[in-house]
């Protein structure tokens, strides 16, 4: 397979094309983020360091120069990195592995752990799985993953609790707007185009209008009224990728890819649940989400859009 970077927007730090680095937050009650990763590395070229994290005992420990703190350091740190390297082992190609591919942090909250180590590895993505008691194929954000989504300089990917993915990798790029947002639209159709068309697989563009979000926003009387018109500002939008599907091909240099398609649609109903199950998935699916404006670049997602991914039956992948 042609590995190719996952655009501009996915891979800040390159001049050169270079593998897609990947910084997988590891949760010893689930290795969704691993497999998210794995499937990733069965699609392009990739380099996947795995970050596990404690809490510093400093009540019985005292301080890092002590003996006692160094030999629990050094027991944590291998007990995880046999997890580690057991769950990559079964799950990733050996030509994945970062040269450092596991490394343990301790002392500050998690998530400026992951985001340090994310600035030291220059990572491109950072993946995290879904809480433990979250039903199958749905996702339930961790204290972690609920703070990344508020913070991260860097585009945040995470993965339903045992979701099945395709041995092939991704077949199907799905790009998704929430609200009607035409400036976020339109650079998030750019992402997932480009993707889409380098990898030479489907795209798919979709518009979410689920009916009880609105009681959330606003009191509105002529709710049916609201929701048409929100139908027809989404089938413009729909209009308007397409024409951004083309330029985005024009700058590629791509004039016809032999398997790309691209299919747009409305989905409206009574609530996220039935929104999304009205769609029909694959295992090869990934969908993309921009986030809410920001002064600085960075990864922000909305009670609406947090309502959304707790039915997202794929993994995810959220743009600053």
């Amino acid at each position: 397979m042609d590995t190719y970077p996952l655009t501009p927007e996915l891979l800040p730090h390159v001049g050169e094309e270079r593998p897609l680095r990947i910084l997988v937050g590891w949760d010893q009650s689930g290795e969704e983020a691993v497999e998210f990763a794995a499937w990733l590395a069965r699609t392009t070229s990739c380099s996947i360091r795995v970050i596990s994290t404690a809490p510093r005992p400093w009540s019985s420990l005292r301080g890092k120069k002590s003996k006692k703190y160094k030999k629990w350091f050094k027991q944590t740190e291998d007990k995880r990195a046999s997890s580690i390297r057991h769950a990559l082992k079964h799950q990733v190609a050996r030509d994945a592995w970062d040269g450092e591919w596991a490394v343990f942090r301790d002392g500050a909250p998690r998530r400026e752990l992951i985001s340090a180590e994310a600035q030291r590895f220059k990572a491109d993505l950072i993946l995290l799985g879904s809480k433990s008691k979250a039903k199958k194929g749905r996702f339930l954000a961790t204290s972690t993953a609920d703070a990344m989504l508020h913070s991260s300089p860097i585009s945040v990917g995470i993965s339903p609790r045992a979701v099945k993915l395709s041995k092939k990798g991704i077949t199907r790029v799905n790009y998704a707007f929430l609200e009607e947002r035409t400036d976020a639209a339109v650079r998030g159709i750019k992402v997932a185009a480009s993707v889409a068309m380098l990898l030479d697989v489907d795209l798919r563009i979709m518009a979410f209008s689920p009916k009880e979000t609105y009681k959330h926003e606003a009191e509105f009387n002529g709710q049916s009224q609201l929701i048409d018109e929100w139908n027809e500002s989404s089938l413009a939008l729909l209009d308007r990728a397409r024409d951004c599907v083309s330029d985005t091909a024009a700058q590629l240099g791509i004039s016809e890819p032999k398997n790309f398609e691209v299919e747009t649609c409305v989905s409206a109903g009574e609530g996220w649940k039935s929104v999304v199950n009205s769609q029909k998935w694959k295992k090869g699916d990934i969908l993309f989400l921009d986030s809410q404006p920001t002064e600085r670049a960075r990864v922000l997602t909305n009670p609406r859009t947090e309502d959304f991914l707790t039915h997202a039956p794929v993994p995810v992948v959220i743009f600053p």
